[in-house]
């Protein structure tokens, strides 16, 4: 498999995926055991504020990075590539530097006057290096991307998680039982620390091979630093408006939400714990599938760039199907699994099965919205990020106008925010399919890309389903049977995709051969 394949960088990004949230998974439980709720409280308190920072940075910038590099890469335009780094490293630079003086000088405000919580006021000033940090780390991988080379930025993040967990236990372990607020403080410089040691690797392999693959002078290339700036700035406009909205709509949902279940006879106490479950239990869950579309995403934006660049519609339009089916062929068991083993895996992950009653219904929602978000990807990639931020705020839309009207009424409480969150991403996706299809005009195989998962998906559910019912008839515990089930599952899927044909020795070796 070349290194430079679409596959191979795929395959790398999923297993750094993989590897990187189950490093945080096991280092939130770590961390909570050691700081205590309090100070994980604070931290959550702070986190938000960081990522709203990020957002006008880290969002956009690095897409339209991604995607210039990739484009001038497939012209062998190798000075154009590092321009397109430089200014996106200044603006970025820029950027953080105006909102580490905002915060520096607003963190009381936002302590006293906003969050209402002056302990989180140290934390605020702990972000500060983070906001520049992130920046150029999130620049520097997209330069990487766009030259179809994954190995760096992939070890970047992986050091950075096994730095930040090893600094913050470590000083944890060393410094006698801090008070909450310092002790968030201490958990919030383990970001800096991690980004700082993933930026240090990317510049010294940067450094490795600048040499062999930039040859070129800027003044070989034509393109003004102007005309650069202005297409840096067309992308990522949109898609760090996007961003934002996101953002915002996690802040609206945490207001509204609780508010009109209020209305709907819900008391304070009620309504929180609801939206906890929802939000912090059931939510989370659905975003299984991206461990698959962030890599797909992160790999089809140069990918697509490239094959816009030379032109090569029939690649453009064979690397889209391809991303397409390999997210039916992970989303729709995932899918499956959500809506008809939510109690049991809620029990499993929370100890709380009545969560289940929330994602079995949200389960709907999950192949769209891996469907969505591939889907942007390629989008953003063909250079048609406005339409994406349009068909976003269509279906942000019909969220609010569900969770304001539906969620009071007494026959609907929070399954109203559902219905909502449902029709979003379906709504969604089916606009960006429709946008993509106008440009390349896709060419799914129904039987094949739909009918054979959920075929196989059917296999797979009805072996988990007799075979859960079966081990506890033998007094096996839930847990053990869950795991026992979904293994077994699993594995018949997998099976069934390969004997239906799905999948098959030449798709295999198709895939493989394309750059």
């Amino acid at each position: 498999m070349k290194k430079n394949s679409f596959l191979y960088g795929t395959l790398v990004l999923i297993f750094v995926n993989f590897v990187v949230r189950f490093l945080g998974f096991a280092y939130r439980i770590i961390l909570s055991r050691m700081i205590g709720p309090e100070a994980i409280g604070i931290f959550h308190l702070v986190f938000p504020i960081l990522m709203v920072m990020i957002t006008f940075t880290s969002a956009g910038i690095p897409v339209a990075v991604s995607k210039l590099v990739a484009h001038f890469s497939s012209l062998d335009n190798k000075a154009g590539c590092k321009k397109v780094l430089g200014i996106s490293m200044v603006i970025g630079l820029a950027i953080s530097a105006v909102l580490s003086i905002l915060l520096y000088f607003n963190a009381q405000f936002i302590a006293e006057k906003l969050i209402k919580n002056i302990d989180i006021q140290p934390s605020l000033m702990a972000l500060i290096p983070a906001i520049t940090l992130i920046t150029l780390s999130s620049i520097m991988r997209g330069y990487y991307y766009g030259i179809k080379s994954v190995g760096p930025p992939g070890t970047s993040q992986i050091l950075e998680q096994i730095f930040r967990i090893a600094f913050v236990i470590g000083i944890l372990l060393i410094l006698p039982p801090l008070v909450p607020k310092y002790a968030s403080v201490i958990a919030i410089l383990g970001i800096s620390v991690g980004e700082f040691t993933g930026l240090l690797w990317l510049l010294m392999r940067f450094g490795d091979f600048k040499t062999s693959y930039i040859k070129r002078t800027y003044l070989q290339f034509k393109n003004p630093s102007s005309d650069i700036l202005s297409k840096i700035i067309y992308i990522s406009i949109p898609i760090t408006i996007t961003r934002m909205i996101s953002v915002v709509m996690q802040s609206i949902n945490a207001a509204l939400i609780p508010q009109r279940l209020m209305h709907a006879g819900f008391s304070m106490q009620e309504a929180v714990a609801i939206f906890g479950k929802l939000s912090g239990m059931a939510m989370p869950l659905l975003f299984l599938p991206f461990i698959v579309t962030s890599a797909l995403v992160v790999n089809i934006i140069p990918s697509v760039a490239e094959e816009v660049a030379l032109k090569n519609w029939h690649q453009l339009s064979l690397k889209s199907n391809i991303a397409i089916r390999m997210t039916l062929l992970v989303a729709i068991p995932i899918t499956a699994l959500l809506i008809f083993f939510a109690s049991p895996i809620c029990n499993f992950l929370y100890q709380h099965a009545d969560v289940g009653e929330y994602l079995s219904l949200l389960g709907y929602a999950t192949v769209f919205l891996s469907l969505q978000h591939v889907l942007s990807g390629i989008l953003h990639g063909m250079g048609k990020q406005v339409i994406t931020t349009v068909n976003y705020l269509c279906g942000m839309l019909l969220q609010i106008l569900c969770t304001y009207y539906l969620v009071p009424h007494p026959s609907f409480g929070v399954k109203g925010f559902i219905i909502g969150f449902i029709l979003s991403t379906v709504t969604i996706s089916l606009l960006n399919y429709i946008a993509l299809n106008h440009y390349i005009k896709l060419k799914p195989k129904i039987v094949n890309d739909i009918g054979k998962p959920v075929f196989s998906t059917a296999i797979m559910i009805l072996i988990l389903l007799n075979l859960y019912e079966l081990l506890l008839k033998f007094a096996i515990s839930p847990n053990a049977a869950l795991i026992l089930s979904v293994l077994s599952g699993i594995l018949a899927y997998m099976i069934s995709i390969f004997s239906t044909g799905c999948i098959n020795h030449r798709t295999l070796q198709f895939i493989i051969r394309k750059k």
